[in-house]
């Protein structure tokens, strides 16, 4: 079902570099899987599963830098979906969806954008969560596909907060440590050029993500 939703725009993707039908069987295989064209989307930024996979994978590199992609996700907040779906099954419903309504050819999935003053348009995946449509710059895939705001099965963050919960917990696991304050503080300033924090609460920002990302 595609329906109508205000939205901000979001920008960036990160793009993976095995074939789309590979099976998510592994952290590995779910961090290095494409996904299917014409779709663009950015789930270390906007995906649970695949950031849990990501810290996974970069724990066990020796000398691990994920600065460099966390910059990625941004200075803004930020929704990210946490249910079930990989970010292949997600690509694959909305492909779906959009072949259903006869929208997947780049100029009728353009028109379908337009025909919305705001150039975006809100599609139902079957789990009954929401993501946004709009157009994609990157050759090849047109269609920008994130979590809708505040929709089911998503959490709204600051992306500061998101990154630095990413990078201290694969520090953590690194060092085989535990997560605290000086650590925390040491990995926003020399991976992610952030500024320190007084206080790291399990309630809110990057301490209420850090506990959700060890679950």
């Amino acid at each position: 079902m595609i329906a109508r939703r205000r939205e901000c725009f979001v920008t960036a993707a990160v793009h993976l570099n095995m074939p789309h039908n590979e099976p998510f069987t592994s952290a590995a295989t779910i961090v290095t899987t494409t996904l299917p064209r014409p779709v663009l989307f950015h789930p270390l930024k906007h995906h649970l599963g695949f950031i849990r996979a990501f810290i996974q994978e970069q724990a066990m590199l020796a000398t691990a830098n994920p600065g460099p992609a966390l910059q990625r996700i941004g200075t803004s907040q930020l929704d990210f979906y946490t249910g079930p779906l990989t970010p292949l099954e997600i690509a694959q419903a909305v492909i779906l969806q959009l072949e259903q309504q006869d929208l997947l050819h780049p100029e009728a999935y353009r028109q379908f954008l337009a025909a919305h003053r705001s150039h975006y348009r809100t599609i139902t995946l079957p789990d009954g969560t929401d993501w946004i449509l709009r157009w994609g710059t990157q050759e090849g895939r047109y269609v920008h596909l994130h979590p809708a705001r505040y929709a089911a099965q998503t959490i709204r963050v600051k992306a500061a907060s998101l990154k630095t919960a990413i990078a201290a917990t694969i520090a953590a696991r690194q060092q085989h440590t535990t997560i605290d304050l000086p650590l925390v503080n040491k990995v926003r300033a020399e991976q992610l050029h952030l500024p320190p924090l007084t206080v790291l609460q399990q309630t809110e920002g990057a301490g209420k993500l850090l506990a959700l990302l060890q679950r």
